[in-house]
């Protein structure tokens, strides 16, 4: 794949019952059995039956029965891991819970990255259910960005994307996180799961005059890299700067006077260094430098440690916030989970609670009433970039910080719902049979949104939606049009 998009999720991970030692590689022509598929879905059916804690939150139960059903009822012959994969994913996807999904075994995708992949020489932009090429990476000039693909070898795109859609779990009904996941280099391995993966590719496009044409695209030859110097080796401290550089920055661009710029790319830096220490700095220096505009680039933050979250709200709340309203569990211990600290798959019963109503809550310090940072309140303007990419931890932040102080949000439409999430702990459940993994969130999180539209995402104040053009010169479209924005 071209790139990763990792799916942070919000704290840890919980352990999985002990399941057989699965096969150390992978045989592509080897078919599981109906038995072993049926007893395979039927473990995942209970699993999530028992611990999801928002199975039918946008899916009616009856629906989801129904979409069961269909699965079991597809369940007449071997398959090989891909088709079952394909089946179960599709079902997993129908929940709309971007924390929850399908992976293949370990042992397919040590396979997988060995094997040899005729990618798109395109990646794709998606607008208005259309799509149409970013980037032109092929041998054919004629491929501008801009460019609206209308099929791939045959298949029209209007078919394609739904398709291809219905693979990527996502909060709610917005299409914006699963868009966004085709764009960064998802497309062609979510295309091989659904049509033939070959060398070349005929496309049917509509060009900026209108006319329809088909190409067959080829990839551009690998230009040889010239010889560099070997790079100096980095200190251990010269490489956590690295890291942390990757993971947030602050900038003061000349362009808007008294403005400083956050760019959080995943809360994940607590790994990495003391973040309230940062945090104190931080917000010590804009007040020595009179910042009047603070702007939080979270575009492309797929969440992370809610901590973080709770502690930079510590400086933009006047009083007392919630970042999460509520964390609540269907079940204190999952059937799969062993309450036994001298086993290897210890489930950690630290991370769950009894509430004084009895219903069973998540034990972590980011959930229910807060208190700010006394005499260090940020008075002035707070502006938060989003897009399809921002999920999980980084859209209930936004969620709730837009519900508690006054804020500009610009961009796109989060990828996490704006009423919350499941997350909190992830367990991955083996599959018995066919050792694929089921994604389980057990934390049904509810941000301080009073008044959430459900199944959608936090929509922006200031709509910025980046052209094909942009994105193919590797412009930034939100950050070039700030200073008009905020006059």
């Amino acid at each position: 794949m071209k790139r990763l998009l990792l799916l942070l999720c919000c704290i840890g991970h919980l352990g999985a019952s002990a399941q057989p030692t699965p096969p150390a590689t992978y045989d592509p022509a080897r078919r599981y059995e109906v038995a072993q598929l049926q007893s395979d879905f039927a473990y995942l059916r209970r699993a999530l039956e028992e611990v999801h804690p928002g199975l039918y939150w946008y899916t009616p139960k009856d629906s989801l029965d129904r979409a069961f059903a269909r699965t079991a009822a597809a369940l007449t012959h071997p398959m090989a891991e891909p088709e079952y994969w394909q089946l179960l994913q599709t079902l997993v996807g129908r929940m709309h819970c971007g924390h929850t999904r399908v992976q293949h075994s370990a042992a397919y995708r040590a396979w997988f990255r060995r094997q040899p992949h005729p990618y798109l020489p395109f990646t794709v932009a998606v607008r208005h259910d259309r799509l149409f090429v970013a980037e032109n990476q092929s041998t054919a000039p004629e491929l501008r960005p801009g460019t609206e693909l209308l099929a791939i070898d045959g298949h029209p795109t209007a078919e394609v994307l739904p398709r291809l859609r219905s693979l990527i779990a996502a909060d709610g009904y917005g299409t914006g996180f699963q868009d966004k996941e085709l764009e960064v280099g998802f497309f062609d391995a979510y295309y091989w799961s659904f049509y033939e993966a070959k060398p070349t590719y005929p496309v049917l496009v509509r060009d900026s005059t209108g006319q329809q044409r088909t190409l067959t695209p080829l990839p551009r030859p690998a230009k040889p890299k010239p010889l560099a110097p070997a790079p100096t080796p980095l200190t251990a401290a010269q490489a956590r700067t690295r890291q942390l550089d990757r993971l947030r920055w602050v900038r003061y661009p000349e362009d808007l006077p008294a403005t400083a710029i956050l760019r959080i790319r995943e809360f994940s830096y607590d790994e990495l260094e003391d973040y309230k220490a940062f945090h104190r700095q931080l917000f010590t220096e804009l007040a020595q430098r009179r910042v009047k505009r603070l702007v939080i680039d979270l575009r492309g933050n797929a969440g992370g440690n809610q901590e973080i979250s709770v502690d930079l709200m510590k400086y933009l709340c006047k009083s007392g916030f919630v970042l999460n309203k509520s964390a609540l569990a269907p079940v204190l211990f999952p059937y799969f989970s062993q309450p036994d600290s001298t086993k290897p798959n210890y489930f950690h019963a630290a991370s769950v609670k009894r509430l004084p109503d009895g219903t069973i809550g998540f034990a972590n310090p980011d959930i229910g009433p807060q208190q700010p940072y006394r005499g260090h309140y940020f008075r002035g303007q707070v502006v938060v970039l989003v897009d399809g990419g921002t999920f999980s931890a980084a859209s209930n932040f936004t969620a709730s910080l837009r519900a508690q102080r006054r804020i500009t949000v610009v961009g796109q439409e989060t990828g996490g719902a704006e009423a919350g999430c499941n997350g909190g702990t992830i367990s991955e459940l083996e599959l018995p049979a066919t050792h694929l993994v089921i994604q389980l969130p057990h934390f049904r999180i509810l941000t301080a949104c009073p008044h959430p539209q459900l199944g959608r995402g936090v929509r922006p104040d200031l709509e910025v939606v980046p052209t094909p053009q942009q994105v193919a010169a590797h412009t930034d479209a939100v950050l070039s049009q700030l200073p008009a924005l905020l006059r």
